[in-house]
């Protein structure tokens, strides 16, 4: 697949088939991931790989318990109320791979560069046949001091993004997009 068709056709993916990604394969997208652009060629990110479905559904359930009563706090998340309150609901998407990225506060790019690099995995797993999840209900619970010390993630790291990845089950239709908006053009 070439590039402008990975872009054109790549989806936040849902729905994973109950098989794990291989260790190979998941460094592999680290690696190109961090062939993104950097700010200062600083390479600000970092990562926490999670591996196995008990796992990351064990840490779904922690993070939905820890949102649920700070609903009121983080009103972005609020309209989801009914599915964090759900026991079914797995934040993952039973996947059984989860990809954080952090990015290093020293560099004042850290967020733009870590972004970038989570565009670049995402990307590469799509080219790949794999599909990924951009999980934002992960976002407060995965930089909270006790949960980057449990990943061994340094205090000077913020979370980026956290995303769900895995092989993608069923085929997944092109995105509809609006025009791109322009306020200037001259």
């Amino acid at each position: 697949m070439d590039a402008l068709q990975c872009i054109r056709t790549r989806r936040s993916c849902r729905s994973y088939e109950d098989r794990p990604i291989p260790s190979e394969t998941i460094n592999e997208l680290l690696r190109l991931g961090t062939k993104a652009a950097t700010g200062s060629g600083m390479q600000p990110w970092g990562f926490v790989v999670l591996e196995g479905k008990e796992r990351i559904e064990a840490l779904s359930t922690e993070i939905k318990a820890w949102l649920r009563p700070r609903l009121g706090e983080l009103p972005w998340l609020a309209q989801y109320e009914e599915w964090l309150g759900r026991d079914s609901y797995n934040i993952f998407y039973n996947a059984h791979n989860v990809i954080v990225i952090y990015g290093d506060t020293a560099s004042h790019w850290h967020v733009y560069d870590a972004s970038l690099c989570t565009a670049n995995i995402m990307l590469a797993a799509h080219a790949q046949g794999l599909g990924t999840c951009w999980i934002g209900f992960a976002e407060s619970f995965m930089n909270l001091p006790e949960i980057k010390a449990r990943y061994n993630v340094p205090a000077s790291f913020e979370i980026v993004s956290t995303m769900s990845i895995g092989y993608a089950k069923g085929h997944m239709p092109e995105a509809k997009r609006e025009e791109p908006r322009v306020f200037f053009a001259g």
